[in-house]
């Protein structure tokens, strides 16, 4: 009998390092899937130009999406992952843009030189934004952030050192020496989302990033675990606004011109905001879809005046209510259903095992 209950009490150690062995090897291969379908998105893009009747300006308009889903995916750093509402990423935006603008009229450097200083400044901005919104959160972040928006738009259109609405003219994009057009300006935006998204990636699965979702569900319950909240809440602010800052400078040489006329508003903001809300900011495709969603809208619906902006404002209630983590986690739901079932059976059938385990154990004791 005591070698039966022995028995049971080894079966008691090993079935749930078995269950935890069978879980974890699961959950790699999830990860790898992960990988291989992103992968394979980016071949099928760097693949689209060279597709039979891909015209330039296709390509132009391509890479204004891809502006769209890195500013996006700014956003996303702030609201989908450490929960800050911010409604002025268009100030990031012009920063990094007016940065690449101004050292490329006055001292011609070539745009890859051009995306460095622009996230460097723009980060720069956000780290300082981050000191002072420190305090705030909610309703209060997000007028606070929208204040900036309009502080930056006001700074744009009466210093002159940006030229206000004459706006400053950019001769020919060259990217390490070389002159690009429309396609080759499509695959330098493709490669900088292919970074950034890459980035996001590995910051999530971080200790960083599983400090920012902590700030996310709870800042109490965080601090309390050993997170330091101005610490983290600043880097949120400051990654979000290099990334911002990324896409302002491909938005500012995509038409090699830029005027206060285009960044004096908060129309960037907005658009920028309803684009992670409608993709879904807390999921690393949401800026995809919500990028593709705010570009294409209007330019399908360019006769039809301000309509498009109509159905912006319509779509993004609908998201609210229907879908509030958004269009992407609707899209992806059946294969995370799938995924969450393939784990529950492995767990259950380490049960009557670990049932088992656990009568032997008792009768030790």
């Amino acid at each position: 009998m005591l070698k039966t209950d022995n028995t049971l009490a080894i079966a008691g150690r090993t079935a749930p390092a078995s269950a935890r062995e069978s879980v974890k090897s699961l959950k790699a291969r999830f990860a790898r899937e992960n990988w291989i379908m992103g992968i394979l998105l980016f071949v099928c893009l760097a693949a689209a130009p060279i597709l039979p009747g891909v015209k330039g300006w296709m390509a132009t308009e391509a890479s204004l999406v891809i502006i769209y889903i890195i500013a996006a995916q700014g956003v996303s750093i702030l609201t989908g992952y450490t929960g800050l509402v911010s409604v002025g990423h268009g100030g990031f935006l012009a920063a990094g843009a007016y940065t690449s603008a101004l050292f490329t009229e006055h001292y011609g450097i070539d745009m890859s030189v051009g995306l460095v200083l622009g996230a460097i400044f723009a980060g720069a901005i956000g780290q300082i934004m981050g000191l002072v919104f420190l305090r705030l959160s909610g309703a209060f972040m997000a007028i606070g952030t929208l204040g900036f928006a309009f502080f930056v738009g006001t700074i744009v259109n009466n210093v002159p050192l940006f030229e206000g609405r004459d706006g400053i003219s950019l001769d020919h994009n060259h990217f390490f020496g070389f002159e690009i057009g429309d396609f080759g300006f499509y695959y330098v935006s493709l490669g900088v989302l292919a970074l950034v998204t890459v980035f996001i990636y590995m910051l999530l699965n971080s200790g960083v990033g599983r400090a920012f979702k902590a700030l996310r569900d709870s800042e109490k319950a965080a601090e309390a675990s050993g997170v330091h909240r101005v610490r983290y809440r600043i880097l949120a602010f400051t990654v979000s606004a290099a990334i911002t800052g990324l896409a302002g400078v491909l938005n500012a040489h995509i038409v090699n011109y830029i005027s206060a006329e285009v960044y004096g508003d908060i129309w960037y903001s907005v658009d920028i905001l309803v684009a992670a809300i409608i993709g879904g900011s807390a999921m690393l495709m949401g800026p995809f879809v919500g990028g593709l969603f705010v570009v294409m809208v209007p330019f399908y619906l360019e006769t039809l005046a301000d309509f498009s902006f109509v159905l912006k404002g319509v779509v993004l209630i609908l998201v609210l209510i229907f879908a509030p983590s958004g269009v992407a986690e609707l899209i992806g739901r059946p294969l995370r259903n799938y995924r969450q079932k393939l784990l529950r059976a492995v767990q259950a059938s380490q049960g009557p095992t670990a049932a088992e385990s656990d009568i032997g154990g008792r009768r030790n004791v």
